[in-house]
């Protein structure tokens, strides 16, 4: 399902600085998973791009005819 077409357009997005996500391939979709010890170690003004960058992320991904799953690991308290 994950074409390498799709790698190249992953890797054409530039991530903000200290956050990236993990893309995971499914039999019938692809997951992108966000580590939420990445998402608190952002500033206010740098979640908007974190948030951003998800979004283009799952829309270029869905642009080639991918469903895509966003999750969040839990947080450990």
């Amino acid at each position: 399902m994950y074409t390498p077409e799709m790698a190249s357009a992953f890797k054409a997005i530039v991530p903000p600085k200290n956050f990236g996500v993990v893309l995971m391939e499914n039999p019938d979709f692809l997951t992108i998973q966000i580590e939420p010890g990445d998402l608190e170690k952002l500033s206010e003004e740098e979640i908007p791009q974190a948030v951003q960058y998800i979004n283009d992320v799952k829309r270029t991904l869905e642009s080639f005819g991918a469903i895509v799953l966003v999750v969040r690991e839990a947080l450990e308290k």
